[in-house]
């Protein structure tokens, strides 16, 4: 195959080389050398976080344990050992000491690196003593308590103030004037004990077992393969290595030592407990200071002058230069063989592929009479040959869609007209009807107040009358007038209550419970929508073998529908996050009692999953004009009662603080139901329930 180079595919090759080959070679000289920087800086940044996250670490840690002994020198019995210590260590009370060494082993063992708790009086001679033996903890008994006033961290401890901390550096334990062996690294932390006079008459004493620092230490190293150290304000340290893995010593030698490997400025900046990272010949240096916590600032004596360091060959840092070459030389690859390969296939695909784009823009805009053109027998050729089946399906199936559209726009527009006119209708016709009884409801009890009220008011108007004629004095006629026209008023006030009473029409006839529902799920259906409420309706006895039917119930239908519009209204608004009301009929399940009576009735129920009904509300909900809602008028359940009452029915509500609501209502069948497969259907479910509870 001969390869030439000319026309557009030649052009699209030159154009790739110039605008990607050459762009992402420079480019990849250029990454090569700020990657390096950046990982560098990078690298440096990362090792100055990790040495000060491990200061702040330990230095918080410093701070609990400042803290926790000022917490014990703050215990009221030190303030009795502080008295008894005034006259002398004899004079501590055996109780006193005891609880002190209680105390002292439940601090000890708390922390596992505390190995020894100490009270020491003013002279140096150790008064209480706790130790710690590898887990065990151990109460020295007075006999073996030591004189340690020659040790300099006594001095150095009673020279600060009541509620100061002392810190010492980092050295070895003695016990009676020897270095413990095998040696034993430790960081004390005493604070004085005064009287209520404020003479010091003690050093409370804390020994931390400084392998915990060294531990902090040696992991550092470890991390990165180095060499850590933790230098004092003396200008010691003492350092572990990631190749050592038993540390030879615990002690502590001068800066000096380290002068070959590390400049003297850097160490000086160490000691001065600064932060930073420095690239040094072979080696990279990350310092940071062991800073004091709020308790040790505020209270201690400033002198924790501690610090961390880390160190690690330099030539670590480019370990991954290597890899950033060889990405950039398969990156290269890359792009040859790329560029190879869309010289070959631009020659072979840019013509028929252009077309197919061209033309496919042309169906996009809905053209759809385009077609295309490509010969050959191999798969573009084929695919310009789907492309035109598929164009010519797509004419086909946009062109029937249409007549579609058109036809379903049309219908829809007619239909949707006429259930809006239809909706709007029966909501207005329930609207007026809800409001006519209800306000006659409500006329009907304001007829009984104005009655029950309006009798003793004439009274009281016409003893007001008689002692008006009888008043000895014009200021006891002043107040009578008063009375007698607030008498006057409230009559007016009364009168007014006539205009709400009218009689009702109450015309029985057999419906359909499901179908007086459909009116009442019309009328609520926006509102609870709008509230997360969702509302359904199911038989009891639906899916049961042999289960009669819904009976046809006795009652005014609009009556029947007031009750369970106020009965569904009320649940909506108890449930203002949103559930589920349940309207069932038991069928299947009703009391043979209910159906055995001389008028047969059927049970329905109206039930929530709202907030409930408190206790001490439940027995009033019946009542005229109270509710428990600001904008309620306390009717509405009134008018249920009352409408349930004149159909023969009862009605029972069952419901608790935050367990729902269920409202069962038991309500005559109309005459001339087939009663008997209900009843054997009662009867059934009554054996069941009962077989079921034994």
């Amino acid at each position: 195959m001969r390869l030439r180079l000319s026309g557009l595919a030649a052009r699209i090759y030159l154009a790739f080389l110039v605008t990607a080959v050459v762009p992402t070679l420079v480019a990849g000289l250029v990454g090569i050398h700020f990657s390096l920087e950046a990982l560098r800086k990078e690298t440096l940044q990362h090792l100055e976080r990790e040495v000060g996250s491990r200061a702040q670490g330990m230095g918080r840690f410093f701070d609990q344990l400042a803290s926790e002994l000022l917490y014990l020198a703050s215990s009221s019995a030190l303030h009795d050992v502080a008295k008894a210590l005034a006259r002398g260590r004899q004079a501590l009370e055996p109780q006193v000491r005891q609880r002190l060494e209680r105390d002292y082993a439940a601090f000890a063992r708390a922390y596992p690196h505390i190995y020894q708790v100490r009270l020491l009086g003013a002279d140096g001679h150790e008064v209480v003593r706790v130790d710690r033996h590898e887990s065990r903890l151990y109460t020295v008994p007075p006999q073996e308590l030591q004189d340690k006033s020659d040790r300099y961290y006594v001095h150095e401890g009673l020279e600060h103030e009541a509620g100061q901390v002392y810190v010492s550096p980092l050295d070895l334990n003695f016990e009676r004037g020897v270095a413990e062996s095998p040696e034993r690294p430790v960081i004390r932390f005493a604070t004085p004990i005064v009287d209520a006079a404020g003479t010091k008459r003690g050093l409370l004493v804390i020994n931390l077992h400084a392998a915990f620092v060294l531990e902090q230490i040696q992991e550092l190293a470890g991390a990165r393969s180095g060499v850590a150290y933790l230098f004092d304000r003396s200008g010691f340290y003492v350092s572990r290595s990631a190749e050592a893995a038993e540390p030879t010593s615990f002690r502590m030698q001068s800066v000096e030592t380290l002068t070959p490997a590390i400049p003297r400025e850097h160490l000086a900046r160490i000691i001065q407990r600064e932060k930073g990272t420095q690239l040094l010949e072979d080696d990279i240096l990350a310092y940071a200071p062991i800073g004091p916590g709020q308790t040790l600032a505020d209270r201690g004596d400033g002198a924790v002058g501690w610090a961390l360091a880390l160190s690690f060959p330099r030539k670590r840092l480019f370990e991954a230069v290597f890899n950033l070459y060889l990405l950039y030389g398969v990156l290269a690859v890359a792009l040859v063989g790329t560029a190879i390969a869309g010289f070959l296939l631009s020659r072979r695909l840019l013509g028929p592929l252009e077309l197919l784009s061209r033309e496919t823009g042309e169906i996009a805009e809905g053209h759809f009479a385009h077609r295309i053109e490509i010969r050959g027998r191999d798969e573009i050729a084929d695919l310009g040959r789907r492309f035109n089946a598929m164009a010519t399906k797509l004419e086909q199936t946009y062109r029937a869609l249409e007549d579609r559209r058109g036809e379903l726009e049309r219908e829809v527009q007619v239909r949707t007209a006429a259930l809006e006119r239809e909706q709007q209708e029966r909501r207005e016709l329930d609207r007026q009807m809800f409001q006519v009884e209800k306000m006659t409801t409500l006329g009907e009890i304001a007829m009984g107040l104005a009655h029950e009220i309006g009798n003793p008011l004439a009274g009281m108007k016409a003893v007001t009358q008689m002692l008006l004629e009888e008043a000895p004095s014009q200021r006891d006629r002043e107040y009578l007038q008063r009375i007698l026209a607030e008498v006057n008023r409230l009559s007016e006030f009364l009168h007014t209550f006539h205009g709400f009473s009218a009689p009702q029409d109450f015309q029985p006839v057999a419906c359909r419970l499901a179908q007086v529902l459909d009116d009442v799920l019309l009328w609520t259906r926006k509102e609870a929508r709008s509230r997360g409420v969702t509302i359904g309706f199911s038989s009891c006895a639906q899916g049961m073998p042999g289960a009669p039917g819904m009976p046809a119930l006795w009652a005014d239908p609009n009556r029947l529908k007031q009750v369970l519009l106020n009965l569904v209204i009320n649940a909506i608004h108890a449930m203002p996050d949103g559930g589920r009301i349940e309207i069932g009929m038991c069928a299947g399940r009703a009391n043979a009692g209910d159906l055995e009576g001389a008028v047969p009735r059927m049970r329905f129920c109206v039930r929530d999953t709202g907030v409930g009904i408190a206790g001490d509300v439940l027995p009033r909900i019946f009542d005229p004009f109270y509710t428990t809602r600001a904008d309620g008028s306390g009717l509405g359940l009134a008018v249920v009662k009352k409408i349930a009452q004149q159909h023969g029915a009862d009605i029972t509500v069952e419901s608790g603080a935050g367990r729902g609501t269920c409202f069962t209502l038991v309500w005559p069948i109309a005459p001339g139901e087939e009663l008997e497969s209900l009843r054997a259907a009662a009867r059934q479910a009554a054996c069941v329930e009962l077989a079921r509870h034994g």
